[in-house]
């Protein structure tokens, strides 16, 4: 696929474009107006319900609310995971979305691990060709260049006369696992609270009046740290703007010092967008006032699209439509691939993907980390851009010669993290859990699993015994913290994508279902 025409000729005519816009959609003006979006992982158009209820907001009608806001400052932010999900991002290593983002002119994005997926390199690249202000304060270069060791810059200063804006970004550590390893090499990322406290002095120091942490870390009790702890043990941030946990949250945490943050986070595909209000106060200091917008509000019901960034995304659509549109598997049934189920419980759509790795390698068991699927599909055809949406990340087969004792370590580490990526789809395997309760770092309640015994083959785990297993090449690269599968030599395979497609083409509708239906975890 190639794009018929340049960045530089789509803003020509995004602008030469006289038309007028719909009335306003807020009326207050306020001293500064923030409007920040997270974890949009390639959803770039909208999409509406069967009853025609809007879903997924597009960023044509982000820019239209944006731009009738009567406020003469205005922020617009995104907290990462921007580049990679839906095949619209990942059809071109994540440049038809760069170009979007550089058209939306948005002001700052915090490097989310996702933005990673295609390595490094190809996130600089993006990020200079097409003048996109990433941020990234606690990542830099095992060997420093002329950047002084930072791969991206760790903040940037906006001034409207009197307010002066400091805003840091801040990536999670998780991203060591949490894109394949191989992509952050040579890379070292700082923890973010100390990051965040070496930024507020610099940014104080330069006079900022407001500071906002633009942070992909995360608000759910797995992550380390979440957002919420940065808020209450760095003094000095007024607002953090998160990613990574797909949480929906606004709230206020208040510091021993009793000074507080703001915290927002949309939670992801586009579903939300954050709006953030902020003035001064007579006496000294700011009132500052979050809000999430669903797509459902009467703000972007009564806002019409921006009609020039629609006409720009409308070309490279008919571009990506071309490929992506074509028909190349037919399913006869639903297949469930819903985040907050293949990170939480076998699906019928994680043991046919695993089945699939056995039947393509004659392994005696495959194990994938829930976090290799992105969606759902429905029964009947499927087009190769809807194929791409779930399994978006082109990842290998690979099978392994491993001892029992590392299967079962490697289920109890998938199984121990309920609503994470590691959580394990399975097949070849009949596992019984028992659950738990473990205390997260915050002092919060998780409820994880743990083995309680493995069925291979009809008989029991043999923890001294030799298997072959079937796993991608991200987990077996350390990917979602799988460290025991690292030190075995593999064998390499096709990928993810077209193993499953073949295996869906030639099984008929009852081998099919008898996989769905089974039962393999207990």
């Amino acid at each position: 696929m190639k794009i018929k025409k340049s960045l530089k000729n789509l803003f020509l005519l995004c602008f030469a474009i006289a038309f007028a816009l719909p009335a306003v959609a807020f009326a207050a003006v306020h001293d500064l107006v923030i409007y920040h979006t997270n974890d949009v992982h390639g959803y770039t158009f909208e999409e509406r319900d069967h009853d025609g209820q809007l879903t997924r907001i597009g960023y044509d009608r982000l820019k239209a609310i944006v731009d009738s806001d009567p406020s003469s400052r205005k922020l617009l932010l995104d907290a990462g995971d921007v580049l990679h999900g839906q095949a619209f991002a990942t059809s071109k290593r994540g440049e038809l979305s760069a170009i979007v983002l550089s058209l939306m002119g948005y002001d700052a994005i915090a490097a989310g691990n996702h933005d990673f997926d295609y390595g490094s390199a190809r996130l600089l690249e993006l990020a200079d060709k097409y003048r996109l202000n990433f941020l990234a304060a606690n990542i830099t270069a095992d060997k420093p260049d002329s950047r002084g060791g930072y791969i991206l810059p760790p903040y940037t200063v906006r001034s409207w006369g009197d307010l002066k804006v400091g805003i840091f970004g801040l990536t999670t550590p998780e991203t060591k696992t949490a894109t394949d390893p191989r992509n952050v090499e040579g890379l070292s990322i700082s923890d973010p609270i100390k990051s965040a406290r070496e930024m507020v002095k610099k940014l104080e120091r330069e006079g900022a009046d407001l500071i906002i942490a633009l942070t992909h870390v995360g608000s759910e009790p797995y992550c380390v740290p979440m957002s919420q702890t940065i808020a209450e043990k760095v003094a000095g941030i007024d607002i953090i703007i998160d990613g990574h946990s797909h949480s929906v949250l606004t709230t206020r945490v208040r510091r021993a010092d009793d000074s507080s943050a703001l915290v927002a986070s949309t939670g992801a595909f586009f579903q939300n967008i954050g709006r953030i209000t902020v003035d001064r106060k007579p006496g000294g200091g700011f009132t500052i006032s979050g809000k999430t917008l669903p797509a459902s509000s009467l703000e972007f019901e009564n806002m019409s699209p921006d009609p020039a960034m629609s006409m720009a995304m409308g070309v490279l659509k008919a571009e990506y439509d071309k490929e992506m549109g074509q028909i190349v598997l037919k399913v006869p049934f639903d297949l469930d691939g819903a985040r907050e189920r293949v990170r939480s419980t076998s699906t019928n759509m994680g043991r046919i993907i695993c089945a699939s790795l056995t039947d393509a390698t004659g392994a005696d068991a495959a194990l994938l980390n829930g976090g290799s699927i992105r969606d759902s599909i429905q029964a009947g055809s499927v087009t190769k851009g809807q194929l791409l949406s779930v399994l978006p990340f082109g990842n290998y087969i690979y099978t392994i010669e491993i001892t029992g004792k590392d299967i079962l370590a490697a289920l109890n580490h998938g199984l121990s993290q309920p609503g994470a990526g590691a959580f394990p789809q399975f097949w070849g395997m009949e596992v019984t859990t028992r659950p738990g309760e473990a205390a997260g770092s915050d002092g919060t309640k998780a409820s994880p699993f743990s083995v309680d015994s493995v069925m291979i083959g009809g008989k029991p785990l043999n923890p001294d015994g030799t298997y072959t297993l079937a796993i991608n090449d991200f987990m077996h690269a350390g990917g979602d913290g799988y460290d025991m599968f690292t030190k075995y030599p593999y064998h390499e395979f096709a990928t993810l994508e077209e193993v499953f497609r073949n295996f869906v083409e030639k099984k008929d509708e009852s081998a099919l279902r008898e996989i769905s239906d089974a039962v393999v975890m207990k």
